[in-house]
């Protein structure tokens, strides 16, 4: 198939290309032959849907076939739909994005000042990680996001910053404004969302997940990896009843609908959705996300987001120049590589362009590696790389800092700027170039100045995993 495939791409140069739904096809046929891409993946320019097909199982022990009307664990794709809902109540003034939540509609939070703006634009200093409540919580239990917010009440903890002063991705924080939103509307925020998003939009397969999996309204889409060949499970997590940072299912068609209504047909009151769309501020920078919860382009032209969790990787695009929308939802553990790759050659199949070739970049270990300083990218940006005890932060322009979280052997993944975050080493070992790849493109960066280090201690070996229940996106 991948034979195939360079032969098709190559012949586009002497014959008329294939229609680019055809080569898009050809495209996900080969990732799926080569055992990179399980899922459904729906294309669309303009009006008219390019593809949308399905490859590979959803649920390989029923033997269910993965479709694009199959709904699957959504992972951090979740965020948008609260963001929404939350910028839809606050234009009609039934919510305020400045007014702290204690004081209302969260009583039972400890801490006074944080407010609907920082827990949209990851800027609250709340618990970062899931396993903070572990301890609080009795095991074998649905969790709610009622009984974390219960667990905070009980067991007070310092916010890590003062609210509004960092940076610091937070799913917890979108359970709490999901729960906030329908607290103010007197409903549940499975009600919320399915009267204010998903009925509008005829969002059919989309549903906020049961607590146990044993609940499930149908045959569930269960997360895989491939470990020598073989499919395996790497699924995500019973009990989970938290809902507004993730646990939304919902199918690739139906994502490509929501992708579509911001050009088509937005739920949101133009100010609203103006004011959403551009990027929310942090002690008055820019963030590297909106308040709608998406990544954008610095022209504004185009908008994205994606979930991961488990073996779920799922990518929402939009470019409004080509008027395209390019969504894809997986469950076979998509190697990080894949996750912007896949985006850019849709986005050059396209454009009558030949994509780059889907291969692993050669890339050195980053286990032991010493990145920080100051780096030149080939598009002219520069970037800052610190050290912060044994973790590592990304500092742009903007001079906001992004953890970097090893994603596997070879890379980090920086949430709120959605980098894929590589290196080149030498004989020595030494760290000689950047590798920094998005959705828009891949640029190798040059040192210009090792001294300008935050902290000088010694490199720790890398994680290969981020902290529990945190996504990357991307999850």
């Amino acid at each position: 198939m991948r034979v195939l495939l360079v032969a098709a791409l190559a012949a586009a140069a002497c014959h008329p290309p294939a229609p680019a739904g055809r080569r898009i096809e050809a495209l996900f046929a080969d990732l799926h032959h080569r055992g990179l891409f399980d899922g459904a993946v729906v294309v669309a320019r303009g009006g008219d849907v390019l593809v949308a097909r399905g490859y590979g199982l959803a649920n390989a022990e029923r033997r269910l076939a993965f479709t694009p009307d199959t709904a699957a664990d959504g992972a951090s794709l979740a965020k948008t739909f609260t963001a929404a809902v939350v910028l839809q109540m606050a234009a009609e003034r039934r919510l305020d994005l400045d007014e702290p939540l204690r004081r209302r509609l969260l009583p039972e939070l400890p801490y006074p000042d944080i407010t609907l703006r920082h827990l949209l634009s990851h800027s609250s200093g709340l618990p970062a990680s899931y396993g903070f409540f572990d301890p609080y919580l009795p095991a074998g239990t649905v969790r709610t996001t009622e009984d974390l917010l219960g667990v905070l009440a009980a067991h007070p903890t310092p916010l890590r910053f003062p609210p509004g002063t960092r940076f610091e991705y937070s799913s917890f924080g979108y359970d709490l404004a999901a729960l906030a939103a329908a607290r103010a509307a007197g409903t549940t925020v499975a009600a919320l969302f399915r009267a204010r998003l998903f009925a509008p939009l005829g969002l059919r397969s989309a549903f906020l997940r049961p607590g146990r999996f044993a609940d499930w309204p149908a045959v569930r889409t269960r997360g895989y990896r491939r470990v020598n060949g073989r499919l395996e499970p790497h699924d995500v997590f019973d009990l989970e009843a938290f809902h507004g940072g993730s646990n939304v299912y919902v199918s690739a068609r139906d994502l490509s609908r929501w992708n579509r209504s911001f050009v088509e047909r937005s739920l949101l009151r133009p100010a609203a959705l103006a004011v959403g769309l551009r990027t929310a501020r942090i002690s008055g920078r820019p963030s590297g996300l909106t308040l709608l919860s998406w990544y954008r382009s610095d022209d504004a032209t185009a908008f994205w987001y994606c979930g991961h969790l488990e073996g779920f990787h799922d990518l929402v695009f939009r470019d409004l120049a080509a008027d395209l929308s390019i969504v894809y939802v997986s469950n076979n553990t998509l190697a990080p590589w894949l996750h912007q790759a896949i985006v850019r050659a849709v986005r050059d199949l396209i454009a009558g362009r030949t994509p780059e070739r889907l291969l692993v970049p050669a890339m050195s270990g980053i286990a032991g590696s010493d990145p920080t300083g100051r780096w030149l990218l080939e598009n002219g940006q520069i970037f800052e790389i610190e050290r912060g005890g044994e973790a590592l932060r990304v500092v742009p322009a903007s001079g906001i800092a992004y953890s970097l979280f090893p994603e596997d052997r070879t890379s980090w993944y920086a949430p709120g700027l959605d980098l894929v975050v590589g290196v080149k080493r030498d004989a020595r070992g030494a760290v000689t170039r950047l590798r920094v790849s998005t959705n828009l493109g891949v640029w190798w960066g040059r040192r210009i100045d090792q001294r300008r280090r935050r902290n000088t201690m010694a490199p720790a070996a890398a994680s290969t995993t981020m902290p529990p229940r945190m996504p990357n996106s991307p999850t």
